[in-house]
């Protein structure tokens, strides 16, 4: 089934507000197998409105909307509804008395406002609004000689998800007689490798169709590959998924880190955990955001001691124990000084592992070490060896610290990998 969203409301349209209804409609429809093909936004205006039903309906099984359905002047959904339809609004009464009790039990006076939400297209089914007053709407209506579903949800998301969860969907899946199918997702998460390098390696996979499809989406700091199908049952969705992420894996390797909600600091938090190794930090361009990172994570303290912000040539020195003439030989921007860092990160705090970090994040010319924007030496100092990397980013002066700080995290799981 081919499905459309038509989310209703000026403020979305100049940008009052994030439209969170479409990303969470979309996600329970394709868990229930029914293919969301457009998005559509529309301002407070029931031509306009019929406009984009018309539209929807030409092109779509089913069409859900959202918002519009309130007590104010500019809730003209059903109005919308009525002229694409041409069909009455007729008095609901079972909706009104509904509301009256609602509004009774608030201490409230039944206004003709309050009142306006009892009216629905003739022949609409209403749908119960257990966390609001004005009901959700479920059409069915004839177009190109096919059935075709329109179900209507108010906008506040405290209202509209459970109302979807609960009665919505259930009710349009068992009237439009859709197809059960399952649809299962999986992401695979991959760092040190930009988004067109991972495209390189799986670009046949890019091209699969459905019942099995994977997407390649770029994140800050690392890429995510979506692993997407469809079956008859769950189980043989998952049984198709499983043949794709194993041929990923075993074309990037290592550089998969993770899969759906997993994070690279997890990751790497996991790893310490399991090895009982401890780390500490030292930075300066990152100013703390690589620590930060590590302590997103509940359970850090089991294995991240401290981290020291040293951001001035002063600071490296006297906080640290860097010897000044290797700043003035090679600059605060350099690997030595990076090295020497992570070496005194370590020792500070008695760590198994140390990570340094310095560069220049710009927005102009590093004068102590004429570092260019976005240049960053990471160093790794551990048991075994130690590592510096250098690296040039681009961006904003925040992107290129975010940045920073997640290829320090990287070339430190990679160290910690068996």
């Amino acid at each position: 089934m081919r499905a459309e969203i038509l989310s209703i409301g000026t403020e979305l349209l100049v940008g009052s507000i994030l439209n969170t209804n479409a990303r969470f409609l979309s996600r329970k429809l394709a868990e229930s197998a029914i293919d969301v093909y457009w998005q559509t936004t529309v301002g407070d205006n029931p031509a306009r409105i019929a406009e984009a039903l018309d539209r929807a309906l030409e092109r779509s099984d089913v069409v859900v909307t959202s918002g519009g359905l309130g007590p104010t002047e500019d809730d003209v959904t059903t109005r919308g509804l009525s002229l694409a339809l041409r069909l009455p609004l007729v008095p609901h009464a079972p909706t009104y008395r509904s509301i009256l009790r609602r509004v009774r039990a608030r201490g409230l006076r039944m206004t003709r406002l309050i009142a306006r939400q009892c009216a629905i297209p003739a022949g609409a089914r209403a749908i119960p609004n257990d966390h609001g007053t004005a009901p959700g709407l479920l059409l069915s209506v004839r177009r190109g000689g096919r059935e075709k579903w329109i179900l209507v949800l108010p906008g506040p998301p405290r209202e509209l998800e459970p109302m979807f969860v609960k009665r919505g969907l259930p009710l349009l899946l068992t009237r439009s007689g859709a197809p059960k199918e399952s649809f299962v997702l999986k992401s695979l998460l991959i760092a040190g490798l930009i988004e067109a390098q991972v495209a390189q390696k799986v670009t046949d996979l890019l091209r699969l169709k459905p019942p099995v499809t994977v997407g390649i989406y770029a994140r800050p700091g690392e890429v995510e590959l979506k692993i997407m199908a469809k079956a008859p049952s769950r189980a043989e969705a998952r049984r198709r998924i499983a043949r794709v992420e194993t041929t990923i894996r075993r074309r990037l390797g290592r550089k998969v880190f993770g899969a759906d909600g997993e994070t690279l600091e997890g990751a790497v938090g996991n790893l310490l955990r399991r090895g009982k190794w401890t780390l500490a930090t030292a930075e300066s361009c990152t100013g703390g955001s690589l620590a930060g990172k590590i302590t997103d994570c509940a359970g850090s303290s089991r294995y991240f001691k401290g981290g020291v912000v040293a951001y001035s040539p002063d600071a490296k020195c006297d906080t640290l124990g860097i010897d000044p003439s290797l700043i003035r030989r090679h600059g605060p921007v350099s690997g030595p000084v990076a090295s020497a860092l992570a070496r005194g990160a370590r020792s500070r705090f008695g760590t198994h592992f140390g990570i340094g970090v310095t560069g220049n994040a710009g927005p102009t010319l590093d004068r102590g070490s004429r570092a260019p924007v976005g240049t960053v030496y990471i160093a790794i100092e551990g048991p075994r060896r130690g590592i510096v990397k250098k690296i040039r980013f681009l961006g904003s002066r925040s992107e290129i610290k975010s940045r920073a700080a997640q290829e320090a995290l990287n070339l430190l799981r990679l160290e910690l990998l068996p």
